[in-house]
């Protein structure tokens, strides 16, 4: 059996090396797919980040009215952090608040004098709900507003912000179905465009292979050698296509005047997806990408030796 995968492996590189400008043109297709597919792994990354920041951000500030006594507001708060969409659920105290909104106005200001001309807390008591996911607030406003405890509340300010969380989701949402629509894509003509390469190569060894089969030779045997060259295409294209993107998408987000080339992503989350996540994986990344191209090349190989066999 090792002396079988000797003779394939040989014969495999000695195809590889010897179709030149065929060989070429097809490792650049594969490298063409792997770079796009780590540009759009990249967005769906920063995109995930960007979405984490914003649910951090946003969320939903439910007002109290102010004839709720503490031990009810308390029991609100227990209610709402009970829904499974509720990450966490704050208590503002309407005097922190008010403190608060001081601290943000200058001395002897306009809204300074408003406020002691006033003389009382103009604020309200405040729940400050977050959620798992933005798409899950428009549930939980409608849980809190059809539940018992509504007639505690003054007002949700959901709504004021529902555009925002709505238009944020969609656009991530669309932003991965184009980034997988278009690494499925170019895969397929990755493995297309290798296909007709492998192709290609058994019709030049035509003869060869119709003696190998009437000496007896097994169908795996003939199939060895071009597996073996879908492999090479792989990992070559694999070596070139992994430092390729990352120095590409070092280079974007350096400096303000690059950030335009990939406008559809945040160029600060990817940045932050760059160090945080593609280097501390790298370990995991670079085997994948070699897993992922030499999965396109035997792919191809298999799917045109089937059929050249077939033809036989």
């Amino acid at each position: 059996m090792w002396i079988k995968l000797k003779r394939t492996f040989r014969a495999g590189a000695k195809n590889f090396t010897r179709n030149g400008w065929l060989s070429v043109a097809t490792v650049s297709v594969m490298v063409i797919t792997l770079f796009v597919v780590n540009l759009q792994l990249a967005i769906i990354g920063a995109n995930d980040l960007r979405l984490k920041d914003v649910q951090n951000r946003v969320n939903i500030s439910v007002e109290i009215n102010p004839k709720t006594s503490l031990s009810q507001v308390n029991e609100f708060q227990r209610d709402i952090q009970s829904y499974d969409e509720v990450l966490s659920v704050e208590l503002v105290d309407k005097d922190e608040a008010l403190k608060e909104f001081k601290s943000f106005t200058q001395s002897g200001s306009t809204i300074q004098s408003g406020i002691e001309t006033l003389g009382e807390n103009f604020l309200y008591d405040t729940l400050i709900v977050r959620t798992h996911n933005p798409s899950q607030y428009e549930n939980v406003v409608k849980k809190i507003e059809s539940g018992g405890f509504s007639k505690y509340v003054e007002e949700i300010n959901y709504h004021k912000y529902r555009a925002i969380i709505d238009g944020l989701t969609s656009e991530i949402e669309t932003t991965r179905k184009f980034s997988l629509t278009l690494a499925f894509t170019l895969s397929l003509v990755a493995i297309l465009v290798t296909f007709n390469s492998i192709r290609i190569t058994m019709y030049s060894h035509k003869q060869e292979i119709e003696i190998m089969k009437l000496v007896g030779a097994s169908n795996n045997y003939v199939r060895l050698p071009f597996v073996w060259e879908g492999i090479f295409y792989g990992i070559a294209a694999a070596l070139i296509a992994v430092p390729l993107s990352f120095a590409y998408l070092k280079f974007i987000t350096n400096g303000d005047a690059t950030s335009s080339v990939f406008a559809f992503s945040n160029t600060k989350f990817l940045k932050e997806f760059l160090s945080v996540y593609f280097v501390k994986n790298i370990f995991i990344i670079i085997p994948a990408q070699f897993a992922f191209g030499v999965l396109l090349g035997v792919m191809s190989s298999l799917i045109a030796m089937r059929r050249y066999l077939k033809e036989l």
